[in-house]
């Protein structure tokens, strides 16, 4: 039997769609918390997981994740939406250098 070695880009391809669904639980996990903590130091970590996750979103899968500005929350704020999952959150416009 011959064996096939896989090349790391196989390997990432074959484990990215993963890696998404792992990044947007987390973020998702870390809104529900911070908005339900009432600990200011709790909720304030719940938020910065949050946003890093969205940040891994972002710059692990750049052509599938989507930085608009939300003119509701004020322009300080932007929603990091992947549509292909129905999946969007918001995060501080200075993060992704709006």
């Amino acid at each position: 039997m011959k064996k096939t070695n896989r090349t790391f880009s196989q390997i990432l391809t074959q484990v990215a769609a993963n890696n998404m669904q792992t990044l947007m639980t987390r973020a998702r996990t870390a809104n529900r918390l911070a908005k339900t903590s009432t600990v200011s130091g709790a909720k304030a970590r719940a938020y910065q997981v949050k946003v890093h996750a969205l940040e891994g979103l972002k710059q692990n899968f750049p052509d599938k994740v989507k930085i608009q500005r939300d003119w509701r929350c004020g322009p300080r704020f932007v929603l990091v939406r992947i549509a292909e999952r129905r999946f969007g959150l918001h995060a501080p416009a200075k993060i992704f250098g709006l």
